[in-house]
């Protein structure tokens, strides 16, 4: 009975290890299944990585020679080069806007003492002055600032080209703990500048207490297509197929041959030669549940594809389901990271295809924002009151649904809707 029992427990895990090696295979991205490889070789003791034959002509190659490798510039380099070409500097402010320009910190403020920096650099400080406030003309808003404070109030001035950036940033630091949109607003009034609602929330919006990060770029992004969608130049017809990866697992011979006299390792041997196995059926099964979603996005998306609609849909995943018969977990792994390519060009396979809770919300979506702009009336309308005005049309959601569906619609509260 104890011998079942632990044969049934053996069997569990061995089941979940075959589930979760599907699952990782399924949701791997095909520009990722090198590393994958590499992941499983590393911890295999008689798998080694190999080049698959390309003999079907639907394999990529793994090649990454054609594409050209880009030298991302350094941002004091970015940042040199447009003062250059905007002609905010000329030769002879060069060297001393390069050193500037590297010794601004991860979030693109200067926090050196101007005096003591310009006598290390040996240029005068108003030089110095003359290159900081040049860099705070540049996009993005903030760079060369002083702290967050001074940085929001630069950014402020981009909205308020009449704010006095100075006493503003001094106003800022001593609320610098909550930037909120009371402070803003104590803070204009203490400036005496008037700011409409709108104003306020464009203010917002541009608020950034680390701008550099935004000229910071990342790696290169090579996208290779898990699904190709073509169109036949002859008859028309859309055609559907999937590339297999470049990497696969190939089993040493050396080391299965070395343990056939001992029953121990060859039990180990044999167990990891399974999962070896395990790999190739998960790529097999990829490659079949890819294939049933492009032929799928072919049925929903044709008009689309073929150029005979403009706006480009997006299929319902409870349709994709019914359509290929996978469970809601194993759409979710297909959908993950892929990328489908199409006679319209190559998206996210997750930005074609809209989750339930998206299908149910949008005709409650769409009711709240016909709603707002239906008068004079329903603007003045509190989420609360919105709420109910739906229940009593049939379309029961709460308060605090009412007020998600209404900032994704990018319709403000009430109170600034009124003011």
């Amino acid at each position: 009975m104890r011998g079942s029992q632990k044969q049934r427990q053996q069997l569990s895990l061995r089941q979940k290890s075959y589930l979760a090696t599907r699952g990782l295979v399924l949701e791997q991205p095909l520009s990722d299944f090198g590393t994958l490889m590499d992941r499983f070789a590393a911890g295999s003791i008689v798998a080694e990585k190999h080049v698959l034959a390309n003999t079907s002509g639907d394999t990529w190659n793994g090649d990454l020679d054609s594409f050209a490798d880009l030298v991302d510039s350094t941002p004091a380099e970015l940042i040199v080069d447009e003062l250059l070409d905007r002609d905010i500097i000329d030769d002879s402010q060069v060297e001393c806007a390069r050193f500037v320009a590297s010794d601004l910190d991860e979030r693109g403020f200067f926090t050196k003492q101007i005096s003591r920096y310009a006598f290390s650099i040996n240029v005068s400080t108003a030089e110095v002055r003359r290159v900081l406030a040049a860099i705070r003309t540049l996009e993005p808003a903030g760079l060369g600032a002083t702290d967050v404070a001074h940085a929001f109030a630069l950014q402020m001035s981009r909205v308020l080209p009449d704010l006095p950036v100075t006493a503003c940033a001094q106003f800022l630091r001593t609320r610098q703990r909550s930037v909120s949109p009371g402070v803003i607003r104590a803070c204009l009034r203490k400036l005496r500048i008037e700011c409409d609602p709108a104003t306020l929330q464009h203010i917002f919006t541009v608020l950034d207490p680390e701008p550099a990060k935004r000229m910071i770029s990342g790696p290169t992004c090579i996208v290779v297509p898990d699904i190709v969608i073509e169109q036949d130049s002859l008859t028309g017809a859309l055609q559907c197929s999937v590339p297999g990866p470049a990497w696969g697992l190939a089993i040493d011979p050396m080391v299965v041959s070395s343990v056939r006299k001992d029953p121990e390792a060859r039990k180990q041997v044999l167990m990891e030669v399974t999962k070896v196995r395990w790999i190739d059926d998960a790529i097999v099964e990829r490659t079949a549940i890819l294939a049933k979603l492009g032929d799928a996005l072919i049925t929903s998306l044709a008009p689309y594809f073929t150029n005979q609609s403009s706006p480009p849909s997006r299929v319902p995943v409870e349709h994709l389901m019914q359509a290929t018969g996978m469970s809601r977990t194993i759409m979710v792994r297909a959908l993950r990271r892929k990328y489908v390519k199409t006679p319209r060009g190559t998206f996210r396979l997750r930005s074609m295809v809209m989750d339930r809770w998206q299908t149910a919300a949008a005709p409650a979506k769409e009711t709240v924002a016909l709603l707002l702009q239906s008068g004079r009336d329903s603007k003045a309308m509190s989420d609360r009151e919105i709420a109910e005005r739906l229940a009593s049309q049939g379309i029961h959601i709460s308060r605090r649904t009412v007020a998600k569906y209404r900032l994704s619609l990018g319709i403000p509260a009430r109170y600034f809707r009124d003011n």
